[in-house]
Formats: structure tokens, sequence, C-alpha cells
């Protein structure tokens, strides 16, 4: 659309992008730096995508305890700068996502026991109407657009920046201990009811993955990848029961800041068709049984379909303690007590493999569903 970038003789500001889009009936999306995958996407002809990579500025306030972050910053972009200014953030895992995208919808974080959710992170807002203007969205200013954005941001405008909360934090004590402890086949029964038994302390977070050993045999994998915001000594303590059960395999160590979110990164390669299914749970969902046949169906069509020997299924939960006691009325989020959030993620190449990818997918939502201990769908 050549008039789209330039009227009047001058370049068009983002709010007057999305009033020419409305006004003249065209759709449009907003894209960050990130990637992802979806067959949902149609623009038409005459779709206009409007990229904020370049909106990625950082800044931070004198004591480093809120910084002022642009839409188009990753999550990566902003480890770094809080671990090179001795704070950190909480933030999604996988560091290659847009922070704001991820955590205006609700917001996962490993750090969720001690700071709370995403969307408990932003202080204000600056936020894009359907008409172009632009709006100061915080407790006082526009209060009820703010309890709506975080949570259900999408249905109300875009937001393009945001203040959001960091938590000053020496490089030497900016440490957590994790890793990947992997399990044989005959294990998974108990694992499961380990992680139902177990306590997460509010520097607790674990997730469960069911994966492949990769090319070029694709063997089925079982592993648990416990997170401790601390030390050695601390974290062992913590998941002793998973270190008692008896791993095959186990790289846990202590990992600064930065390296956190390495584990994910396969997650963000780009590329291949992924139709991801979501099913959250309460702790109460860590049925052994029902885990055993989601682990059956994942063996099977790895199995059937070895071109998707890079798909997974990975579950994580997290501690409550801290998303709880700020409550559910301070935002739109509604999902506030369901600790247990895990994706069924098909990845292959061949669309052929559409239909059996989104059958399997169904599958194993449907055995989540069947035990999730929860009063409605959560997802």
């Amino acid at each position: 659309v050549p008039t789209l970038a330039r009227q009047e003789g001058h370049f068009l500001t983002f709010g007057e992008k999305v009033r020419y889009c409305n006004e003249h009936g065209l759709q449009f999306v907003v894209q960050s730096r990130g990637n992802g995958w979806a067959d949902t996407f149609s623009l038409g002809d005459c779709g206009v995508l409007i990229n904020i990579a370049g909106l990625n500025k950082i800044v931070f306030n004198p004591n480093k305890t809120t910084a002022l972050i642009q839409g188009g910053a990753l999550v990566n972009d902003m480890i770094l700068a809080a671990y090179g200014n001795d704070t950190r953030f909480a933030g999604p895992t996988c560091s290659c996502l847009s922070f704001l995208g991820a955590s205006l919808g609700g917001g996962l974080t490993r750090e969720m026991g001690l700071y709370g959710t995403g969307v408990d992170q932003i202080v204000s807002a600056n936020v894009v109407t359907a008409s172009g203007k632009s709006l100061l969205v915080d407790s006082t200013h526009n209060p009820d657009l703010w309890y709506a954005i975080r949570g259900a941001a999408p249905n109300f405008g875009i937001v393009t920046s945001a203040v959001v909360k960091a938590y000053p934090t020496p490089k030497m004590e900016n440490i957590a201990w994790q890793g990947l402890l992997t399990y044989s086949d005959d294990k998974l029964e108990e694992l499961i009811q380990i992680a139902h038994d177990l306590v997460l302390e509010p520097r607790m977070a674990l997730d469960l993955l069911f994966a492949t050993s990769g090319p070029p045999l694709y063997m089925p994998t079982i592993s648990a990848i416990p997170f401790f915001l601390g030390n050695a000594s601390e974290g062992e303590k913590a998941f002793a029961p998973l270190l008692e059960l008896g791993p095959i395999a186990n790289d846990a160590a202590v990992y600064p800041y930065p390296e956190w979110s390495d584990f994910a990164i396969p997650f963000c390669e780009k590329g291949q068709r992924k139709p991801a299914y979501g099913a959250s749970l309460s702790s109460e969902g860590f049925v052994p049984k029902t885990w055993r046949a989601i682990y059956n169906e994942y063996k099977a069509f790895v199995k059937a379909y070895p071109q998707a020997g890079n798909s997974s299924i990975l579950a994580e939960y997290y501690p409550l303690q801290k998303a709880i006691a700020i409550g559910d009325n301070t935002s739109s989020y509604p999902f506030r007590d369901v600790p247990l959030h895990v994706v069924i993620i098909p990845t292959y190449a061949d669309s052929s493999l559409d239909g059996p990818a989104n059958a399997f997918g169904a599958r194993v939502r449907g055995l989540m569903w069947s035990t999730d201990g929860l009063a409605q769908n959560s997802s």
C-alpha cells in the first residue's frame, strides 16, 4: 500500500498507520522481532504488516527498579541489559519472545513465585487505540483500560511500550541451579507422582519434557528440568526426590542469569510447521496413568512419522504464592491459581502431515483435560 508509509509529505506515525488501516478497511498485524507459526494469518493481497523491530529501546531508571521497554524488545535483549546493570526482570522462559507480547497475555515466568505473573510486572503502558490515539494507561490514567490490557491486551489496543519492574541483583547472586535430568521409560509413573507431591517454594519451578534424541534415531526421552533461584546445594535439597529417583543423565549446574534460557533455544528455532496445542491443569493433573497414556501417544506419533522426530511435549509447573497474593481483581488475567501449563508441539516440514499432527495434538490435549483437576477449562 504505497500511501501507507508517506502521506502529505511526511512519514506516518504508528498511530496514523493504525488509523489509516482502519479507515480504509485494511487488515493489518503488528509484528515484533520474534518468530512464530500459524495457518490462521491471512492478510490478503492488500494486508499490512507493521513491523516494530526498530522500537527496541530499554531504558532503566537510576536505581534499576524499573525500565521503559519498547514493543520490539525481545526477552534476550532485556536479560542482557538487566545483567549488565546488576538487576533482573521476571520474564518468559524463551528468550526469543517479545517481552510485552508474552507478558500482556498473562505471562508465565520462572520467577513467578517471587514476583508474580507477567502482567504483574507492568507499571504503566502506552496504548494505541483503533482510532490511532496514543494513551498513557496505568492505575490512575484510564484505569478500566489498565485492568483490561493486562491479560487481554490484543482486544483493546496495541501496547507500543511499557514501564516494567526490575529487581536489583548483583551478578554474583544472579544465578540459578537448573539442568536436564533424563530418566528411563520405567521411571515415568514415579516421576509424575513426585511432581504431584512436590511442594514448589517461591524460588522453584519445574518443567517436564517428552522429546527425542534427535537424528538419526529419534529415540523418545523423558526428562525433568528443575529450576532453583540459588546455589547448587540449595537446588539439590529442594529437588532431592528427583535426584533420588535416579536419572540416567544429569547435567544440572549453576548458571548465570543470561544462560537460564539456553535449554529452550530449540523451541525458538525458525522454520517448519508447528500446530501447537495447549492445556492447563491443576497440580492434581499429575496423574501417572494419564501421563503414561500421553507418553505412549507421543512415542507412537514420532515412530509413525519419523519426519516429525523433533516434536515435543513440554509441561511447565510454577509456584503461585505471589500471583495469588496479588489477587484476581487486579487485572483481567483469570488463571492465577492454575500452576501447570502444557504445550504439545508437532514439528515437521511436510504439509501432508497436518492431519495426523492435528489429530495427535487433539488426542493428547483431550487426555490432559480428562484428569486436569479443574472445575472448568482454564487453558
